[in-house]
């Protein structure tokens, strides 16, 4: 008799134990998908030329800042914008992704001041971009997107540094040559080639769009292909 009752009390604690193990993963799993459901799948830099030279271009700039907050509309995306020049600057702090770029747009203005010193300090705001991506960030995928013509005068950072930086920080580099000129003399670029360089060695890529609309329509389509 004895035996049976030992054996009816240990049939129990097995059955209630097996329960409260299967009520704690329930909980696990459901806080697990409750993070997943607000942690952002993305989080995206937008680096943006604002020197003299883009004079010509500078409203154009506007409209593919516009068009990526549509094309990206949907995705769970977390973002930042940096302006550079003769000096760079936070415009946007990290933000909902199509509401931080629509609001950051119509403050995108020329720097009339770098026409006279004649800097473009494209790898500083690299190197700001790719330090902002890193700190404090728990998106699965980091995309940096920069656009503008291209080149870097000025500042103390070597592209062999951003470079290094994006490829250990695992961020995917696209960018969007936006210029009022031709990028390239015949067979030979003179605007962006340490970017389409960055690009290919991140897994992003670069795309000559100059000022066209079919041309950028087409480039933003891709990028969301891209993406990982």
């Amino acid at each position: 008799m004895k035996r049976e009752i030992d054996c009816r009390m240990i049939l129990l604690r097995l059955l209630f134990g097996s329960l409260g193990v299967a009520a704690t993963c329930t909980v696990l799993l459901a806080q697990e998908k409750t993070e997943s459901a607000t942690k952002p799948r993305l989080s995206l830099g937008v680096l943006i030329d604002t020197s003299a030279h883009q004079k010509k271009v500078i409203e154009f700039e506007r409209e593919v800042v516009k068009s990526l907050a549509d094309g990206f509309d949907g995705v769970k995306t977390e973002t930042f914008v940096v302006r550079y020049a003769d000096e760079v600057e936070l415009l946007q702090d990290w933000s909902a992704f199509g509401t931080g770029l629509r609001t950051v747009s119509p403050r995108i203005e020329l720097d009339v001041e770098s026409g006279k010193n004649h800097r473009t300090l494209l790898y500083e705001a690299l190197n700001a971009g790719l330090l902002k991506l890193d700190t404090g960030n728990t998106a699965t995928s980091k995309v940096l997107i920069i656009i503008g013509e291209g080149n870097n005068a000025g500042g103390g950072i070597k592209y062999s540094q951003i470079k290094k930086q994006a490829k250990s920080g695992h961020v995917q580099c696209f960018v969007l040559l936006v210029a009022d000129h031709n990028l390239m003399g015949g067979r030979v670029r003179h605007f962006g080639f340490d970017l389409y360089d960055l690009a290919s060695a991140t897994k992003g890529k670069a795309y000559d769009i100059e000022r066209s609309s079919k041309n950028l329509d087409k480039a933003i389509r891709d990028v969301l292909k891209r993406v990982r």
